[in-house]
């Protein structure tokens, strides 16, 4: 298997580290934060949708630890499910061997406005961003545009309109919008595609050539 698991705050977060990483140079890291479909506390659905899937077919290769933390929810990584998230990075820092200028926080949809509200929160702690279908608030811009920040949406997305807000946070708006908002911020939007786009983004080599190229503060 490659997953494995630490124990954070009394709860289990799911972890892959690639082969060989042990006592070598240290490794980027990349934290996912899954949809509201794979919210609960399983141990299992969040590792069935986005980048998980991806990891696991290409573990061989991927050269970054890999956090997956599951939300509890109801909605979005706040509260108890973001001091999780914090805490489970904090560790993975301790014991892993991760380099602190290249750890990457992305999200799909529920975890791409999470990746929106973290990055806007801590812009310190990140070397990039990756946000896949999710909506982000306009007084956040200020604060990601000190980012790398690379910005997925479908253009015929129904669940999170790529403008505009969505049934869940009706002050947020969605990927284009947030784009015009954060200067230097990239954009990417698929003509004709809907909410479910999270594969074609995990599966662009061009993303992940620019992402692992970004070092904090740089």
């Amino acid at each position: 298997m490659p997953f494995q698991e630490i124990s954070v705050r009394g709860r289990a977060c799911t972890v892959f580290v690639p082969p060989g990483s042990s006592g070598g140079a240290a490794r980027p890291c990349v934290l996912f934060l899954h949809g509201i479909g794979e919210n609960g506390n399983d141990g299992r659905r969040h590792l069935e949708v986005g980048l998980p899937p991806y990891v696991r077919d290409h573990a061989a290769t991927f050269p970054a630890v890999a956090l997956f933390p599951q939300c509890r929810g109801p909605w979005k990584y706040v509260g108890e499910d973001e001091r999780f998230v914090l805490d489970a990075l904090a560790k993975a820092e301790r014991e892993l061997g991760i380099d602190l200028d290249r750890i990457y926080l992305t999200g799909l949809s529920q975890g791409g406005c999470s990746a929106f509200d973290l990055g806007a929160k801590y812009p310190g702690r990140w070397a990039a961003i990756v946000v896949v279908c999710g909506a982000g608030r306009p007084e956040d811009a200020p604060r990601l545009s000190r980012l790398p920040l690379w910005i997925f949406h479908g253009e015929l997305d129904e669940a999170v309109p790529p403008s505009g807000g969505h049934a869940y946070d009706r002050e947020s708006v969605g990927g284009r919008d947030m784009a015009r908002l954060i200067p230097g911020a990239r954009y990417t939007e698929y003509p004709g595609a809907d909410h479910f786009i999270w594969d074609r983004v995990y599966a662009d080599p061009a993303m992940w050539e620019w992402l692992f190229a970004r070092r904090r503060g740089k």
